[in-house]
């Protein structure tokens, strides 16, 4: 989870491509799910459109991993959040390119107590017309990994909990695995490498996920009564829907 927000009475899973728009919402175990093409219909009309239906309805956007900046800091376990603050701004001045007016971060502070630091995970996002951010208090920003995960789960059935860590999930050309406190991508060409992957969740049929010793291949079917224009977007703004207020990061 990133860019924390709190728990509504209703969320809206949103993914998109450079062609569409998902728009997931689950209703007593019903998937209900919207299309819409970008070049009739802009994220704002979405946005504008799902809140006036409802007043405390909250969106939850996922956004791809490649446009997020992560950085562990580590501060000794005296440090007040204001001391922690101070240095993740001195940190976002002069690591990152842009005026920090132009970004959108938020940070995870974790303690470690057998070490007696603050592990803190710093996010940032520049802002751009493609994030939903007009109205900031019914607005959560999530990466589109966790979002796939906690989909891919609720389609397969299985619980999403600790056990995951030795879970790999397939995306696309990559294997995904989520491990503690982050995550790792091995090229599917590279799946012969991936180690302690117990089970590996997919919704295509691939030959190489053959190639990773000692794992079961649970592939996850979709409904054929959903109309599905693309199967990760799907998954991912269903994943994006079920978000349950808590970071995986």
């Amino acid at each position: 989870m990133l860019f924390r927000g709190n728990l509504y009475n209703e969320q809206v899973g949103i993914s998109q491509d450079s062609h569409n728009f998902c728009v997931v919402v689950v209703k007593n175990q019903h998937i209900q799910t919207q299309w819409f093409q970008k070049e009739k219909t802009s994220l704002l009309d979405i946005s504008v459109a799902l809140q006036d239906k409802k007043s405390n309805i909250c969106k939850i956007q996922a956004i791809s991993d490649r446009f997020i900046w992560r950085k562990y800091l580590f501060f000794p376990d005296h440090y007040s959040n204001e001391m922690i603050y101070r240095q993740i701004i001195a940190l976002l001045k002069k690591e990152l390119p842009i005026p920090l007016e132009d970004i959108y971060f938020d940070y995870q502070i974790m303690l470690q107590q057998s070490e007696n630091v603050f592990r803190v995970l710093v996010y940032a996002l520049k802002k751009s017309d493609s994030i939903l951010m007009n109205d900031k208090k019914f607005v959560v920003l999530d990466s589109e990994y966790y979002c796939y995960q906690r989909g891919i789960h609720y389609l397969a059935e299985l619980p999403l909990e600790e056990s995951c860590r030795e879970q790999g999930y397939f995306f696309k050309d990559r294997i995904l695995q989520f491990k503690q406190a982050e995550f790792c991508q091995t090229p599917i060409t590279k799946a012969s490498q991936i180690t302690h992957c117990k089970r590996v969740l997919t919704l295509e049929k691939m030959q190489n996920l053959e190639e990773i010793e000692g794992s079961e291949i649970v592939e996850v079917t979709l409904s054929e009564n959903q109309q599905i224009v693309d199967p990760y977007l799907y998954v991912i703004a269903l994943g994006a829907s079920l978000w349950n207020g808590k970071g995986l990061t």
